[in-house]
């Protein structure tokens, strides 16, 4: 089938439009294809990495994008090894499928360690400490995990000081290099494992082949979008990888905001012609996808409410409320462990039916971390 014309779309459209595509809404309003995943693992696999360097954001945004999800079930696919929590691109941790690892950091690892270099340098890392913490890894972790604090007992008895972020940078170079990745929960800490162990055997995606598979899984996940954004997200050089988001672009529709062609799945360009998701209320984790997987942020955080979404627009994301895919407020999270309570900070009124919207986002939060 050719693809359609591309529609015109208003920035508030396209912010809907990106919440049905990031697979937040229910199915019951946008059909099975768009609609929450089944299960955490389908979750994380539909949207192909979730940034996750805070590590309870990066399980709620799992779990919010899940029909009926806990915290625990969550943990579970992290205990089974169907996902990790490893680096992955932009020297930052994200939350992948186990098989997509390797692909990733195929692309990511040599570009991510160079821009690493000069600190490394100022931490005293050389090849032979990387070798001998690698050695000691390789020697104390098979059939076993290790917390970061245990790890860096190893290191240290091995002669590798992991003072000063010392260590979290010798245990990132590790990752790089498909030494270590994070799998199983222990308590509020998460274990370190082989990668040989606890990943998929084979080599993965590479070259071109691993851009436009990508490029077609962030489309799919993300739009509407375009190369730029793909560039972005990826942490690759535009020119690297415009190419191959064409080739992954031909076969998916497009919208057109201020003479931009951005690029999504058919099911999403047709809700243009909708008004679906545009009074859905979602409270999302720091750091989620929806505000933080797209170079400009004024889609998902008006420009008013920016400095109360990232305060000092330092990188540091709050946890946020919206409507339509829109930041209306943030959120914090108190209570009890075995009842933890939502607190809403709303930036404007809201009507009857998103007052109540907001209240439910709230409930969903609460029941996922008791659960």
């Amino acid at each position: 089938m050719e693809p359609s014309e591309p529609r015109p779309v208003r920035t508030t459209t396209l912010a809907r439009l990106r919440l049905a595509a990031q697979g937040l809404l229910p199915v019951a309003s946008v059909g099975e294809r768009l609609g929450l995943a089944a299960d955490p693992a389908a979750a994380v696999r539909r949207m192909a990495a979730l940034q996750s360097q805070d590590l309870q954001s990066g399980l709620l945004a799992v779990g919010l994008r899940t029909r009926a999800a806990t915290a625990s079930g969550v943990a579970a696919a992290l205990a089974s090894g169907a996902v990790v929590r490893t680096w992955t691109m932009r020297g930052t941790l994200f939350t992948v499928a186990a098989g997509d690892v390797r692909t990733f950091l195929g692309l990511a690892a040599d570009r991510v360690m160079r821009l690493a270099s000069a600190r490394h340098r100022e931490l005293g890392i050389s090849e032979e400490d990387v070798a001998v913490v690698r050695k000691a890894a390789e020697e104390r972790l098979p059939g076993r995990g290790m917390t970061r604090a245990e790890l860096f007992d190893v290191f240290e008895a091995a002669g590798q000081p992991t003072a000063s972020q010392r260590g979290i940078h010798l245990v990132s170079i590790l990752s790089h290099r498909l030494v270590l990745v994070q799998g199983p929960l222990r308590g509020r800490q998460q274990e370190f494992r082989l990668a040989d162990e606890w990943l998929p055997p084979g080599p993965g995606l590479a070259g071109d082949d691993a851009l436009e598979h990508l490029a077609a899984r962030y489309i799919a996940s993300h739009g509407p979008v375009d190369e730029r954004d793909f560039a972005w997200w990826l942490g690759q050089p535009l020119g690297v990888v415009r190419g191959p988001f064409a080739a992954a672009a031909a076969g998916f529709d497009a919208v057109v905001l201020d003479g931009r062609t951005l690029w999504c799945v058919p099911e999403v360009a047709s809700l243009a012609d909708s008004r679906a998701g545009a009074r859905a209320v979602v409270a999302l984790p720091a750091f989620d996808e929806l505000a933080i997987g797209y170079p400009d942020r004024s889609v998902a955080i008006p420009d008013g409410y920016l400095q109360r979404i990232i305060p000092g627009t330092n990188g540091v994301f709050k946890a946020m409320v919206a409507v339509g895919g829109r930041a209306v407020g943030t959120w914090t999270k108190g209570g009890r462990v075995s009842a933890p309570r939502v607190e809403l900070k709303l930036f404007e009124p809201l009507g009857p039916a998103a007052s109540a919207g907001a209240a439910r986002a709230a409930a969903r939060i609460e029941a996922f971390w008791a659960g």
